[in-house]
Order: C-alpha cells, then sequence, then structure tokens
C-alpha cells in the first residue's frame, strides 16, 4: 500500500483534493475514509457541523476527524470548514442557475 500523504497544497480547495483522491495521490487509513466519504459525498456536514458531530455520524472518535482534516491540507477544523463552506456556496449559486 502507498504511504499516506497530505495534500500538501498551500491552500487546497474541495475540487483539488477530491482530484487528489481520485487519482489516488491521497489515500487514508479505513477510519479516515469514513469521514472523508461523508463529508466530500455531503459538503455541508464539514463546514456547519461540529467535530463531535462530524464522529457520530461517520461512526468514528472526534480526533478521526481532525485526523481527516490534517491529511487533507488543514492546521485545524476551522480553515477546512471555510474550504468546504465556499463549495456548498457554490453547490448553492449553480443550483440555482438551473
Amino acid at each position: 500500500m502507498p504511504a499516506l500523504e497530505t495534500a500538501m497544497a498551500p491552500d487546497p480547495t474541495f475540487r483539488r483534493i477530491k482530484d487528489r483522491i481520485a487519482k489516488r495521490d491521497l489515500l487514508f487509513p479505513a477510519r479516515v475514509e469514513e469521514v472523508a466519504r461523508l463529508c466530500l459525498d455531503r459538503p455541508e456536514v464539514l463546514a456547519f457541523s461540529s467535530t463531535n458531530h462530524i464522529a457520530k455520524r461517520a461512526g468514528v472518535s472526534s480526533s478521526t476527524v481532525l485526523r481527516f482534516v490534517n491529511m487533507i491540507g488543514f492546521s485545524n477544523i476551522k480553515e477546512a470548514r471555510e474550504t468546504f463552506q465556499n463549495e456548498v456556496r457554490f453547490r448553492s449559486r449553480f443550483s440555482k442557475r438551473n
């Protein structure tokens, strides 16, 4: 199995994170992958929920949520929330146009 990596982008965007995962440049341990699936499928969860709520929904510990946040290139959940909130805004604007 390839070594685990972080997103390493200076300012990771939601799309960049998803691209790295799709290319298998970014791999997660099984428990962290549960958080990744939840938050990438439903970005509003990370954008607006507490760490404890995210952990409960993914069936993992709060520290696993924070590991996910670090692995995708953020130093804390606040930074990740901003990026995921931007994605939610983008999706909202896009869906209103269609």
